[in-house]
């Protein structure tokens, strides 16, 4: 007589939920530990006896975390040859008799012909597991989410099942813009707001933890306070920032200041409006990156509607990038700061090109807490870019042998990080204070609202800085306790 095989899983609030849901797509985000993979394993069984023949598709970023992480959660709970059928090389498991009726393919997506795979079957369930960046796992490109959604079409089926878990995403990972802000309708997130599963981990788990990352706030936030946010890779270029001292919601333009409007250019042009109010402090209140587009486009489908809308009537100094003065091949009349000018309007200083001419102003200035509070005050919801730059997402690569580079990394965060480094090498030279702003009254035309038919005035002088010169004007079911037996 054959051995009777017993499984046991009781699953937890969270669990529960995210396994039952019949919504178009489920996300299980969390703190580290709260059995993530165990949920999306155990959603397969259970949509599958629910909907026999479903064919489902297990999916990471490559098949050697696949092996090393998710198969082996799933073969944990479900060991082939007792719960059913592995082919190695169809990387396929077939539900035993008794069990379920329905098929698991486990895919990485390094893999090409794994990917053609994803691209040419009709499923009825799909999982991700860590679609979001991790230590170790590069994460899943939102493409392929894109196309694993086509994918369901199985027919006969009562529902289709999306189900992704990972630990909490940083806010600019796709994952958290389609499930979390803005989200999407029919996509649903679970997240437990406590630890559910302490039970399962070794005792005082949490707490060693935080006792080692002591050093990595990030990691403290994101794996043990289970709250979206940021992982640092490598080394910060501002390791002074705080979210404590520096996030501020809810920033207004303060009227008869001057706006300074700090900017980088290329295939990704920043602009970034601040404003240095009477006490001292550095506001940054809007941040727009573009991307894949020039710095023209980006002023008339962004900037000028944002200007119409928050900053009427107050006038503009720009600050950025050196190499916004240099003229365009395809005319001498052409420049980044020309098309500044007679688009915007306002004065134009060039920030230094050394490094560390940028850097040192920003890091001392964000030094300063005078009262508990920075003097550099980010807006979380419309400086966006901002405040995920100065976190750590602007950050030196550091090598395996612990190499630090010379250079920040280039990536979609260095645009905001220079722009910002340009903008303290000028209003806070050296990261000394220069005393409290007061208002200002710019050379004429300097402002971008004026009294014309449109509201535009002409544009300012540029104030020669770092080398610069004097320029001319320009014009212009599953239920506790479930077991199979047999």
């Amino acid at each position: 007589m054959a051995k009777a095989h017993e499984t046991t899983f009781a699953p937890n609030p969270k669990q529960k939920a995210f396994i039952e849901s019949k919504a178009k797509a489920d996300l299980f985000s969390s703190r580290m530990g709260e059995g993530k993979s165990a949920a999306l394993c155990w959603a397969a069984l259970y949509h599958t006896r629910r909907n026999p023949g479903a064919a489902w598709a297990l999916i990471r970023d490559t098949f050697e975390n696949m092996q090393a992480t998710t198969q082996k959660e799933f073969f944990k709970w479900f060991p082939p040859g007792i719960y059913g059928t592995y082919h190695t090389q169809k990387k396929e498991f077939t539900w035993a008799d008794g069990v379920a009726k329905g098929t698991v393919t486990f895919l990485g997506m390094d893999d090409p012909s794994d990917a053609s795979k994803l691209m040419s079957r009709e499923l009825a369930g799909i999982g991700m597991d860590e679609p979001a960046p991790a230590a170790g796992s590069a994460g899943i490109d939102e493409m392929i989410f894109d196309i694993a959604i086509s994918r369901l079409r199985q027919q006969k089926m009562g529902w289709y099942a999306l189900k992704l878990a990972e630990n909490n995403p940083d806010e600019q990972h796709w994952s958290y813009r389609r499930f979390v802000s803005p989200g999407t309708d029919g996509f649903v997130v679970w997240q437990p707001e406590r630890p559910e599963n302490e039970q399962n981990l070794p005792p005082e788990y949490y707490a060693e933890l935080r006792r080692v990352w002591a050093h990595r706030p990030d990691l403290v936030r994101r794996f043990i306070e289970g709250e979206f946010g940021f992982q640092l890779e490598g080394k910060s270029v501002t390791p002074q920032w705080s979210d404590r001292l520096h996030l501020a919601t809810g920033l207004y333009p303060l009227k008869n200041l001057l706006v300074h409007v700090l900017w980088d250019f290329g295939h990704n042009p920043t602009f970034i409006a601040t404003q240095r109010t009477p006490m001292g402090n550095w506001f940054v209140l809007d941040a727009l990156v573009g991307e894949d587009i020039g710095v023209e486009e980006l002023i008339s489908e962004a900037i000028r509607p944002l200007l119409a809308e928050r900053y009427r009537g107050l006038s503009l100094a720009h600050i950025g990038d050196p190499a916004g003065r240099q003229r365009e091949q395809t005319s001498i009349m052409r420049s980044a700061v020309k098309l500044i000018r007679s688009s915007l309007g306002g004065s134009w200083r060039s920030g230094p090109v050394r490094l560390s001419e940028r850097i040192e102003p920003l890091r001392a200035v964000l030094s300063r807490a005078p009262g508990g509070r920075g003097i550099v005050q980010v807006d979380r919801s419309r400086a966006i870019a901002v405040w995920q730059a100065l976190r750590g997402g602007w950050h030196f690569h550091v090598s395996r042998s612990g190499i630090v580079s010379g250079e920040p990394v280039k990536n979609m965060h260095s645009h905001p990080g220079d722009a910002m480094g340009y903008g303290a090498a000028v209003l806070f030279p050296l990261g000394k204070l220069t005393g409290p702003a007061s208002p200002l009254s710019p050379s004429k035309g300097a402002s971008y609202f004026g009294k014309g038919p449109l509201g535009f005035e002409r544009p300012g002088l540029i104030v020669p800085t770092h080398g610069d010169t004097i320029a001319p004007r320009v014009k212009g079911g599953l239920e506790k306790g479930d077991r199979f037996e047999y």
